[in-house]
């Protein structure tokens, strides 16, 4: 069995608990699996992933145990941005696994395509604070730490990279003022405001 979540409005939780939910009731989208059109349950690999429900005062959190034959991972982004360009949703459409193939991290935000009906026997409230604990915060600082992290073995000063770059937006909006002398890699940035001082480090030309 696999968990993922699934929020809906809390004077719903009681009869989902009870009845389960159903597929034709409940589901989200249609989507081609394989080669055959299904609906789907489009739930979270972490509740934390979707952060405006997790403080919504009107949903609930519900956890969904399911047997992973009836689960399979894409990438929402994919889907949200293919609605208005054909050749993303390819893109949204060739992302489908299997969840028992998916690798935590792959995906910026992976949801959970669930193709069957839920038993109410296998859902169950999360309990924020004592509920069993998740093994990262959310997908996407997961997704964000892999790819610098992979980003690290073709540049090993990416840190410095990115450091630069930020301080560069942030002196352009004007809340720094840059200083740097001709021939040295070394940059100063000022927050006259705050009195704060940043150094970094310029990066190779070819990143200008």
């Amino acid at each position: 069995m696999v968990e993922v979540y699934y929020y809906i409005p809390k004077e719903e939780v009681e009869n989902a608990v009870e009845c389960g939910l159903k597929l034709s009731e409940y589901f989200d989208k249609e989507v081609v699996i394989g080669n055959t059109r299904q609906k789907c349950i489009s739930a979270l690999l972490n509740p934390k992933d979707d952060m405006e429900k997790y403080r919504s005062e009107s949903l609930r959190c519900v956890k969904l145990e399911l047997p992973p034959e009836y689960c399979f991972v894409a990438d929402k982004y994919l889907y949200e941005i293919g609605l208005n360009h054909s050749e993303v949703m390819e893109l949204y459409l060739d992302s489908i696994m299997p969840i028992k193939d998916y690798t935590f991290g792959l995906y910026r935000l992976p949801e959970c395509l669930v193709t069957s009906t839920v038993i109410g026997e296998h859902i169950n409230l999360l309990n924020k604070g004592l509920d069993s604990p998740v093994l990262f915060d959310n997908s996407e600082e997961l997704y964000i730490n892999n790819a610098i992290e992979n980003l690290k073995e073709d540049y090993h000063d990416i840190n410095d990279i990115m450091l630069y770059f930020f301080y560069r937006d942030l002196e352009k909006k004007g809340k720094l003022k840059r200083i740097e002398d001709e021939g040295s890699k070394v940059v100063v940035f000022l927050d006259e405001k705050a009195g704060k001082t940043f150094i970094a480090k310029k990066p190779d030309s070819c990143f200008e």
